[in-house]
Formats: C-alpha cells, sequence, structure tokens
C-alpha cells in the first residue's frame, strides 16, 4: 500500500488533472456551440444552392448541360480520390478513430485509391502506416470560410478536370446531434441527379432549430423562370461554386462533430478524475486511520507494560 505522502501526492496530481480537463471540457463546448449553430445556418443555403443546380438540371436543355460539362461524367472508379476529414489536434475521443477506420476499410476495397487529408492527425495516422498522402490541408480558421476551402476546392476541381481522378468523395463526420455524429461517405464529383437529390434531402435537420426549411421546390420554378441571360450562362457560372459550398458543408459538419466529441471525452475524463479522487481520498483516510489505530495500540501496550 502507498504511504500517506504518495497518496497526497498522487490525489494533487489527479486534482491537477482535473483542473484541466474541465477548464477544456468548457472551452470545447463554447466552441460546439459556435459551431454548431454555424452549421445548422449554412443548411438552408446549401440546401437552396444545390436545388438550384438540381433545378437548372431539371431545366429543358439540362440533359446537354449535364453531357457537356466535365462534372457529369459517368463514374468508373478506376482512379477514384478520398478525402479524408479529420482534426489537427486530439484528445477527442473516438472522432478521428472512426473516420480513419471507415477510409482504411475504403481503402482495402479499392486499393489504388489516392489520399487527400484534411487535419493532421489524417495525414499522421497515413504517413506511420507507409500509405501515400495526395495532398494534405490543415490550419484552417476555428469557424471555417470559402477562403479556407477554396485551395482544396479548386486541387480536387484541378485533378478531375484533368481525368487524374474520375471520382472524388470524402470521408467524414456529420454533426446529428451533441451526443451523436456519425462517418458519412460523400461523393462531391461527378454529380448526378440521385446524388444530387440524396445530399438535399440530408442537410435538412430531422429535428430542432433548422428543421422547418421552407419546401425550395414550391419556389424554385420562379427562381429559375428570371435567370438572365440563362441558364446555360448561369450554369457555367454557378457549378464551381456550388461544389465549394458543398465542400465547405461537409467541413462545418465536421467541425462541429469534432467539437462535441473533445466536449465529451473532457467530460469523461473529468470524471474518470473525480472517481479516481474520490477512490485515493478513500485510501488516505484508510491509512491515516490504520496509523492512528497502531498509535492507541502502542500506546495502550506501554501503559499496560508500566503498571506490570
Amino acid at each position: 500500500m502507498s504511504s500517506k505522502k504518495q497518496l497526497k501526492t498522487k490525489i494533487r496530481a489527479v486534482g491537477n488533472i482535473k483542473q484541466i480537463t474541465r477548464a477544456m471540457e468548457m472551452v470545447a463546448a463554447t466552441k460546439m456551440r459556435k459551431t454548431q449553430e454555424v452549421a445548422l445556418r449554412a443548411r438552408p443555403y446549401a440546401k437552396h444552392a444545390l436545388s438550384l443546380l438540381r433545378s437548372l438540371l431539371l431545366l429543358e436543355g439540362g440533359e446537354e448541360l449535364r453531357a457537356q460539362s466535365h462534372f457529369f461524367k459517368e463514374m468508373n472508379r478506376k482512379n477514384p480520390c478520398l478525402v479524408v476529414v479529420t482534426s489537427d489536434r486530439g484528445l477527442c475521443g473516438g472522432f478521428n478513430s472512426q473516420v480513419l477506420r471507415a477510409a482504411l476499410k475504403f481503402k482495402e476495397e479499392y486499393p489504388e485509391l489516392s489520399i487527400v487529408a484534411i487535419g493532421k492527425k489524417g495525414k499522421e495516422f497515413f504517413e506511420r502506416r507507409d500509405i501515400p498522402v495526395l495532398k494534405s490541408f490543415s490550419d484552417f480558421s476555428e469557424i471555417v470560410t470559402l477562403a479556407d476551402v477554396a485551395p482544396v476546392a479548386e486541387f480536387l476541381m484541378t485533378e478531375y478536370a484533368g481525368h487524374r481522378h474520375d471520382t472524388i468523395a470524402f470521408c467524414s463526420t456529420q454533426f446529428v446531434s451533441a451526443l451523436f455524429q456519425k462517418v458519412t461517405l460523400h461523393r462531391v464529383l461527378p454529380i448526378t441527379l440521385d446524388e444530387l437529390e440524396k445530399t438535399i434531402q440530408g442537410i435538412v435537420p430531422k429535428a430542432g432549430k433548422y428543421s422547418d426549411i421552407q419546401n425550395v421546390e414550391e419556389k424554385q420554378e420562379s427562381v429559375v423562370s428570371l435567370l438572365e441571360p440563362g441558364a446555360r450562362n448561369i450554369f457555367e457560372e454557378l457549378i464551381e461554386d456550388l461544389v465549394r459550398v458543398e465542400i465547405l458543408h461537409l467541413i462545418f459538419e465536421s467541425n462541429a462533430s469534432e467539437h462535441s466529441a473533445r466536449m465529451f471525452a473532457m467530460k469523461n475524463a473529468t470524471d474518470n478524475a473525480e472517481d479516481l479522487e474520490e477512490e485515493l481520498q478513500l485510501l488516505l483516510n484508510k491509512a491515516r486511520q490504520g496509523a492512528i489505530t497502531q498509535e492507541l495500540s502502542e500506546i495502550a501496550s506501554a501503559k499496560e507494560a508500566l503498571t506490570m
């Protein structure tokens, strides 16, 4: 059994750790609320933007637009590229490991898969396993902006337009709630109407503050009918911007999920520190009681010896 001095040292150390994890929990909670609000606020815009693209494709001449744009060519997955979105920092529970497990599984299915890493943790993970990383991005702003994701979007669209990759997909985390986030594999390029419809439907929260987004389809016809100088010109100007918006939306979701995971990881660490502190305090109390009992026993023995 540890001595009283050792126990006191351990209790102080655990108390210091508890203070640190509690502070980190509070910081993560603040960041989570901020990034969660940004991610949810971005959903109506992303839904409207992607719905506009879908409406353009469904107009008369939409098939011709699709045929002429390299963003809509058929996918054969001979040269796929997977963008893996992780965090720059650790201490966020299973957030990174879940994404990386899904990415490795996809890599096993497609050995020729190229990896693009967003976040230092993903880059380090693949480098430790000698898996080549085509390109890495990190150190984004705390609240990610279009300026942050522009280099990512430009690189991916250049790779795709240059026929170096025929599929661009994202492996990232979708924010469902503070308690639950899920890993998703989402194809960004090429664009198909089915995939576009699935993305639009998946953007709207099932419940909560932004679950009552108005039905875009009801307003879309009046918007599209006013397009000038025409659908083709609008399409050519907007398509790359809409791809950037979709990538920004995916990173928003990942950031909100990261801070949520970190908040609960730090809460669990604080709870564990409190439990350990209680156990150590109990051992210290037992050690004190044992020392007192021993002293009383020695006094009684000495008194008995003197009276003999």
